[in-house]
């Protein structure tokens, strides 16, 4: 348990002095944004492996972390029933599309699906295994999309900038590192870093597009279907290579 709460503050906090100076006004409800936004990263990270940490919450004995995904999706839930109110003005939950940008959103998320999967298939290699192709469609896409564009970036969206020079929306820059960090930046056994490069640019450069995709269409809808099918069509390029 130490090792995954000292790993999601690595992977956090260096952010948040980023998002302090990318604020849109030094706010003592801005300021409790921020603070909500480490709590819940924190807290879903935790649920992520309380199935690894205590066999009780065990329920699917499988390779693949079932059971933690379902408690992070439940978790996001919860989340957004108790804070949604601190980002109402970007609540993504919701199945409305934005007719205006509706377009170019598809377009993204077509483009990041097909991205994927060549890149999947270029780098990976592996078995054909029908419990993994189950998975990678359904739960992976449903629990990230909820806590990082539904519920992060919304926090974020709300209270930093809408666009900096050079760097663009700060939201979505933000929400996308943590998410690469989230996959490639870990501790070992020692406490000690472990940060894999290649890892980190390619889940979050994903991570942009599926924010961007979310800012342009006001909703994670497309966001979860583009991350399932990326994940889906790009594990099973490695398995028919």
């Amino acid at each position: 348990m130490t090792k995954i709460l000292l790993e999601a503050l690595l992977q956090i906090l260096v952010l948040i002095p980023f998002a302090v100076i990318f604020l849109k006004e030094k706010t003592k409800v801005n300021f409790l944004r921020l603070l909500i936004f480490v709590f819940c990263y924190v807290v879903y990270q935790i649920f992520l492996v309380l199935p690894k940490i205590n066999s009780a919450f065990d329920f699917i004995k499988s390779s693949w972390n079932w059971d933690g995904k379902i408690l992070g999706i439940i978790f996001g839930i919860i989340s957004c029933l108790l804070f949604k109110k601190y980002f109402r003005e970007n609540d993504f939950f919701t199945l409305k599309q934005n007719k205006k940008n509706f377009k170019p959103a598809l377009i993204g998320a077509t483009v990041i699906v097909l991205l994927s999967t060549i890149v999947w298939f270029l780098l990976g290699k592996s078995e054909f295994n029908l419990e993994t192709l189950a998975f990678q469609i359904s739960l992976p896409g449903i629990d990230e999309e909820i806590m990082f564009r539904g519920i992060l970036l919304g926090l974020l969206a709300t209270s930093v900038k809408d666009k900096v020079s050079f760097l663009g929306n700060p939201g979505i820059l933000l929400t996308a590192i943590l998410f690469g960090f989230m996959h490639a930046l870990t501790l070992d056994r020692n406490f000690s870093i472990d940060f894999d490069a290649a890892y980190f640019f390619q889940t979050g450069f994903a991570g942009y597009i599926w924010g961007w995709i979310t800012i342009k269409s006001r909703s994670i809808l497309l966001a979860i279907l583009s991350h399932n099918f990326s994940n889906f069509f790009g594990t099973l390029s490695t398995m028919i290579k």
